[in-house]
């Protein structure tokens, strides 16, 4: 694939779905700024690795010092970082895991698309935003998680009609099942990290508006013929 992006700000970039991106990028000779809360051990050619808490104000502000002190447009900014906790409503919660998975999956991709919006390209430049089929169902193990996923979701749509005039493209990525930390002991036939990574990179070479390969595809299509079925087993997930 020939590569037409020069710069990638990448989050969540240290592991699963967020490390493929990385090496996927690079190896088009793309220069990806991976961020991430810690530092890679081993530094990436063409990778600028940055460390940041992007659930907090501080660390959004650091990342855009950053990449304002980079002195090149962004091409594309892929919102990948995320959480997901088991939360029992029914008893004690945690109210300050509850604030922090909030703020790194929906407030985070919010506040810092909006403080790298002046650095990106227009016309010509992407937001691509991970959300997950539980934006359509929640997950009742997972209600913040499916909450923030869903907020996510609707935030990418007015975002996508508000910079449609900047020619600023918009994405949904809606993976099904990775082989990640996160889905560990999780279902079965789950699609590896670095497919995931390649349908994205090649998606938003296409200007697709929606990412949603293997069985992603196949839910949405299912779930506009029957909701409730989807529901039942996405609540299973």
């Amino acid at each position: 694939m020939t590569q037409t992006r020069n710069t990638v700000v990448i989050t969540g970039a240290s592991r699963g779905i967020g490390a493929a991106l990385v090496k996927a990028y690079t190896a088009q000779g793309a220069k990806v700024i991976a961020v991430s809360r810690s530092l890679p051990a081993t530094p990436l050619p063409n990778v600028v690795a940055f460390a940041a808490d992007l659930g907090t104000d501080e660390g959004i502000a650091a990342l855009t010092r950053a990449t304002k002190a980079h002195g090149q447009p962004i091409d594309i900014l892929i919102n990948n970082a995320g959480v997901q906790n088991e939360i029992d409503l029914t008893g004690p919660a945690d109210t300050v895991q509850i604030d922090a998975e909030i703020a790194l999956n929906l407030v985070g991709p919010i506040k810092l698309t909006l403080a790298l919006l002046p650095f990106l390209r227009a016309p010509g430049g992407s937001v691509v935003n991970v959300t997950s089929l539980v934006s359509l169902h929640p997950k009742p193990s997972a209600p913040v998680y499916s909450a923030t996923k869903a907020g996510l979701a609707s935030f990418t749509r007015a975002l996508r009609h508000q910079l449609a005039s900047k020619a600023i493209t918009v994405i949904d990525v809606i993976p099904p099942l990775v082989a990640t930390e996160m889905t560990a002991g999780r279902g079965s036939g789950k699609l590896s990290p670095e497919d995931m990574a390649e349908a994205i990179v090649t998606g938003i070479a296409r200007g697709e508006v929606q990412i949603a390969p293997g069985k992603s595809k196949l839910v949405l299509r299912l779930n506009r013929l029957f909701p409730g079925l989807i529901a039942r087993i996405l609540s299973n997930e």
